[in-house]
């Protein structure tokens, strides 16, 4: 009679524990009941094996929540050891060996696992810089030094690439080659005027070419001040790739004045 009440509380108290427990009992890695759960953990062991071991702790967290099977803290404890968070590897290793009773090689293994990680954390604690208190608020921000301050781009362009010179200098080159042309051909008036028998023709051609002489004069004045103003800029002060340019022109009838910033 005793004996048969040992064995009835025997079968009582296994009928009373979670399926889950007794079959950690018999593997601490036996598979998750549910298939859901089943399904998590293969696809888990597939990106394990890949390497792909971020995608593969999505897939074993997702199975744990379906069943808490013990071999998932073992898997996740696998995978952030690789990914060398230590921490969290630690946390799933005790955890899997509070809720499961491995053996041999296994339990060897896990106790390995878990003697190398906290040996490289204390490593990494001994190497790491102390941290400096925060500054209370009656400490003064440090001044400002100009050498701070971004610096502002200097270079400067070679003198052939300034636009500027050259739009000035070419101006002035055209500006004395129509000058010229007014004053050949106030000359050729000139010329015919001297030779017209005409006193009327003589009076109209030496006006015509009076005219063309003036403007050629006054186009000459403007074009060797564009020419001098441009060979100045190219030669004297090269243009930087931020400087700006300002200029005058003065002519007169005893010369050309060229004033200005470049």
């Amino acid at each position: 009679m005793r004996l048969v009440m040992q064995v009835l509380v025997v079968i009582v108290a296994s009928l009373g524990l979670p399926r889950s427990v007794l079959t950690a009992r018999a593997d601490p890695l036996a598979k998750p009941v549910s298939a859901a759960a089943r399904s998590h953990l293969a696809l888990g062991n597939k990106l394990y094996n890949v390497r792909s071991f971020e995608e593969a702790v999505a897939e074993y967290k997702a199975g744990a929540l379906i069943e808490a099977a013990p071999v998932f803290d073992y898997n996740l404890g696998q995978c952030f050891r690789q990914l060398r968070k230590y921490e969290e590897a630690i946390w799933h290793y005790e955890r899997f060996l509070s809720r499961s009773s491995p053996e041999g090689k296994l339990l060897d293994a896990v106790n390995s696992f878990l003697a190398q990680m906290k040996s490289e954390l204390d490593k990494k604690a001994m190497t790491m810089k102390p941290i400096e208190p925060a500054p209370t608020q009656s400490v003064q921000s440090a001044p400002i030094h100009l050498y701070d301050q971004p610096q502002v781009d200097a270079r400067v362009d070679p003198w052939y690439s300034d636009a500027v010179g050259w739009g000035l200098a070419g101006t002035g080159v055209v500006a004395l080659g129509a000058a010229g042309g007014f004053l050949v051909n106030a000359a050729s008036l000139n010329n015919d005027a001297n030779a017209s028998t005409s006193e009327r023709e003589h009076a109209r051609l030496n006006d015509k070419g009076h005219t063309r002489t003036l403007i050629g004069s006054a186009i000459g004045i403007g074009g060797a001040g564009f020419l001098v103003a441009g060979i100045i800029k190219l030669a004297v002060h090269p243009t930087g790739s931020s400087s700006i340019a300002s200029w005058n022109i003065s002519a007169s009838g005893d010369g050309v004045m060229v004033f200005g910033q470049f």
